[in-house]
């Protein structure tokens, strides 16, 4: 029993390494595509730039809301970096000593993926974050039902609730439009609406600091990681090569593309992506069953 506790808590110390250096490859990233060195002061090509900054963030100031509770307040971005964790342990490793508990769940988790968006707009009783949330939730229906028709289909291939390793060159057509689905899950450029830096200050987030803000930066960023492996999971066998060129794909795309309009990402996802999955799946169904 000692085994599996040992493996979870240096599991999530993995992800949160993960995290730390993620960050600084997309800074590096950026910095390269707008002709920029990118972090450079701080050790070795700013390798302890990362563990800076979060020492810096948690140096700061954590402001409460008057009018909201504080333990709600701290609910909603733990409930996030909660269920970016139990993500992680629904993959198929090549050790197996939490994924026989957690494999059947991930449709479960991927439902509560973007919960904590939708109701920290009522916990926070701000202004700002909840137009914030609206934005986060309103394209939701759209999007997860399109996203869900794809999950479906995966696991009528798997034969199973839970994710397995697959490699079908009949399923690489419709890796873009899944790829495209997982930007607009993440909220990531250019589909990045719930944040909307320029219009809503940062959007649903615009009251956190200090440990908040670093949980949220955490789950969020952990959420882009797991995707990142999921996406060779059911295409690519696994092959983590795959996992670094497509977070080096969602890292070009926040340099490349501008944000796309509120209005056209629902038509997208009603008038393409929707009709697309239901008939991939209802196909699938009918022909093999």
């Amino acid at each position: 029993m000692l085994f599996y506790y040992l493996g979870f808590v240096i599991m999530v110390v993995f992800i949160l390494q993960a995290v730390a250096f993620l960050t600084l490859l997309e800074r590096h990233f950026l910095g390269g595509s707008q002709c920029r060195i990118g972090p450079n002061k701080v050790s070795m090509g700013g390798v302890l730039q990362a563990l800076f900054d979060g020492v810096k963030l948690m140096k700061k100031e954590q402001i409460f809301i008057l009018s909201s509770n504080s333990i709600f307040f701290f609910f909603v971005p733990c409930f996030g970096f909660i269920m970016m964790v139990l993500f992680w342990f629904s993959l198929p490793y090549f050790f197996f000593f939490w994924f026989l508990l957690f494999r059947d769940f991930f449709v479960m988790f991927v439902g509560f993926f973007r919960f904590s968006h939708y109701i920290i707009r009522d916990f926070k009783r701000s202004l700002y974050s909840f137009l914030g949330g609206v934005r986060a939730w309103s394209p939701s229906f759209s999007l997860e039902i399109s996203f869900s028709f794809f999950l479906l289909f995966f696991i009528f291939i798997n034969g199973s609730l839970s994710l397995n390793y697959n490699f079908n060159f009949l399923l690489l057509f419709i890796l873009l439009p899944f790829f495209i689905l997982v930007l607009m899950d993440l909220h990531r450029a250019p589909f990045d609406f719930s944040e909307g830096e320029g219009e809503l200050v940062s959007g649903f987030n615009v009251e956190y600091t200090s440990v908040s803000f670093a949980i949220l930066f955490l789950s969020e960023y952990g959420n882009l990681i797991f995707f990142s492996i999921l996406i060779p999971v059911f295409f690519f066998n696994f092959n983590l090569f795959f996992t670094y060129f497509f977070i080096s794909i969602i890292i070009f795309c926040r340099s490349a593309y501008p944000r796309y309009r509120f209005d056209k990402l629902m038509g997208i996802c009603w008038y393409d992506f929707f009709p697309f999955g239901a008939y991939l799946l209802f196909f699938f169904i009918f022909g093999f069953f």
